[in-house]
């Protein structure tokens, strides 16, 4: 006797907004979890398509913010406040290294000079007169950043995610005790640039 096969049900998650012109229409379908988890990445694309604004409780970070907190570049103030250790006093450019560093947190990866000058206004910092000449240097002369594409974008590459790391006291994984294989070095490359 054969065990009985369990078929999966299918779900279908149907949106579309505006005009079929000028609109947008998503339509998801398979398995429950696989449509979840889609529509949970969907979630904050539905919010503003809609006008809802961001969930109560969301955040710049992995798990959240204060309910009420800004997010984006102008919750950078709280998250300073919260993630930068007391006592430390960064360079303009290493600043800058963690203002990027906190724009990734949600998922902004590529950045411009505004976006900079954005956060040292939030701050209350005077954004230094040569900040095209120091991005140029960070990615130039010290290897920290890399040019993202167009003329202007830029990136963090490895050393400077290390950089940004070490100054927030962040710890990476320990490396393997004896006798343990160890991974060896391993240059970077496009599919690994992002996992952090």
């Amino acid at each position: 006797m054969r065990p009985k096969e369990e078929t999966a049900v299918s779900v279908v998650f149907r949106l579309s907004t505006g005009s079929a012109a000028e609109g947008v229409a998503v339509e998801v379908e398979g398995p429950e979890p696989f449509v979840r988890g889609h529509v949970e990445f969907l979630v904050p694309f539905l919010r503003r398509t809609t006008g809802a604004g961001p969930a109560p409780g969301a955040g710049p970070g992995a798990g959240g913010d204060r309910a009420g907190a800004p997010s984006g570049i102008e919750g950078v103030a709280a998250w300073w406040e919260r993630s930068v250790p007391a006592g430390v006093q960064p360079t303009l450019q290493e600043t800058i290294l963690i203002f990027a560093w906190y724009m990734r947190s949600y998922r902004k990866t590529v950045f411009v000079s505004e976006d900079i000058r954005r956060c040292f206004q939030i701050l209350g910092i005077d954004e230094p007169r040569s900040l095209l000449q120091i991005l140029g240097s960070l990615k130039r002369d010290q290897g920290l950043l890399l040019n993202a594409g167009k003329r202007g974008e830029y990136m963090m590459n490895t050393t400077g995610l290390a950089r940004a790391r070490e100054m927030l006291g962040e710890r990476r994984p320990a490396s393997p005790g004896p006798g343990e294989p160890s991974p060896g070095p391993k240059a970077p490359d496009a599919r690994t640039i992002f996992q952090d």
